[in-house]
């Protein structure tokens, strides 16, 4: 007796028991031959030495071709199954078409869900607007609409009918769900407007955050600070709030260096002979000191006693420090470089640098920083100033 009259010996309910156990059988052996394909797709790209950034590399890793060979199978599923089942149970045969049918609906998501983290990981670097956040967006629209089409197959109601009972529910899943709606709507500002990207450096003091941007999710923007800790950031407090992001002067290829030298007051008085013969010698104020002698001595032809011009020694210290930062090769000269007075106050007269180094690198930075302002702390007295120093007294 062959299996052909075995299977005409069974009951009708036995008939639809083993063809529905066959089916179900039919999806985990689908599922095997889909991670298996992907297996040995990996070990051959592993042989061939593909890069780990290459198209098919990508694709292994997240698991886009086993999603993808899966779908595929089991969008057979629903055609076999009325075959399978026969139809003696018309209706449960109805239900199970219909369950295979959202099945091959969420295989055929979960494989475009992967194709888009595959599109993630290739482009992220290379576009400079935040992809992730833009996809976590699109596939929140992706799941809604599976969702819909899903309970359209199981139901067998048009996929409008849903959308109609959604628009009603819409006031209460804005109030459920208004962290999340307000953080959707923020990430995808921060992505249309460009104002965050990857490795960018930010700055928002009311989150204790200063650092890198190491990942932008749809609703979080993780930071992680110079310390190495990682702050987790609301999309929505980059946007109400204002913050710093540091990627302009990271793109220009210079940094701003803005700080000032406090002079006591009590030490700035007009130069003698002696003090400009003196400063002559230095390399730095030659032509300076010349163009001025001259200069002065033409004004002076035609001024009274009491209106003759004279040199300063804060006037000559701010012209050697110009000087000093003109010919410094670590200093931008595509940028403004200029040595300023700023208002007087009860600490001194306020002597400001400000230039642009042509290194953005933190330590570099702080380096050449300290190197000029050491040097000019340490020349000053040449020109018989001192800085302004509180002095404490004890009781």
């Amino acid at each position: 007796m062959n299996i052909l009259n075995y299977w005409n010996m069974l009951t009708d309910d036995t008939k639809f028991f083993v063809g529905l156990l066959f089916l179900v059988l039919l999806v985990f052996i689908f599922k095997y031959a889909a991670n298996f394909i992907e297996f040995a797709f990996s070990k051959f790209l592993h042989a061939k030495k593909v890069s780990n950034k290459a198209w098919l590399s990508l694709g292994v890793k997240h698991k886009f071709f086993s999603a993808l060979f899966f779908a595929i199978f089991v969008c057979f599923l629903p055609g076999i199954t009325p075959v399978v089942l026969g139809d003696n149970f018309a209706r449960l045969t109805l239900v199970c078409t219909r369950i295979f049918s959202a099945l091959s609906i969420i295989a055929v998501m979960v494989a475009i869900n992967n194709l888009l983290d595959v599109l993630v990981d290739r482009f992220q670097r290379s576009i400079k607007l935040p992809l992730k956040g833009i996809v976590q967006a699109l596939k929140i629209v992706a799941w809604i609409i599976t969702i819909i089409l899903v309970l359209s197959a199981l139901l067998n109601k048009e996929p409008l009918y849903f959308l109609g009972g959604l628009t009603a529910l819409s006031a209460i899943l804005l109030l459920i769900f208004k962290d999340a709606i307000l953080g959707l709507v923020s990430g995808v500002q921060l992505s249309i407007n460009d104002l965050v990207r990857v490795g960018d450096w930010i700055a928002l003091p009311s989150q204790d955050a200063d650092g890198t941007v190491i990942d932008i999710l749809l609703t979080t923007i993780r930071v992680q600070n110079w310390d190495n800790t990682i702050v987790n950031i609301p999309a929505y407090n980059l946007v109400s709030n204002s913050f710093t992001n540091w990627r302009g002067m990271q793109e220009s290829g210079a940094r701003r260096i803005k700080r000032a030298i406090n002079i006591d007051v009590k030490t700035i008085r007009f130069l003698t002979d002696e003090d400009i013969d003196k400063l002559s010698h230095l390399n730095l104020l030659k032509d300076y000191l010349a163009k001025k002698k001259e200069k002065i001595s033409k004004l002076n032809k035609t001024a009274d006693e009491y209106n003759r011009h004279k040199l300063s020694n804060i006037g000559t210290f701010r012209a050697y420090c110009y000087e000093y930062l003109k010919n410094n090769p670590h200093i931008s000269k595509d940028f403004t470089c200029m040595v300023r007075q700023l208002a007087p106050t009860s600490e001194g007269l306020p002597l400001e640098i400000y230039a642009f180094s042509n290194d953005t690198n933190w330590e570099n930075y702080e380096a050449i920083q300290a190197d000029i302002f050491d040097h000019f702390l340490s020349i000053i007295g040449l020109f018989d100033l001192k800085v302004y120093q509180r002095i404490s007294t004890m009781e």
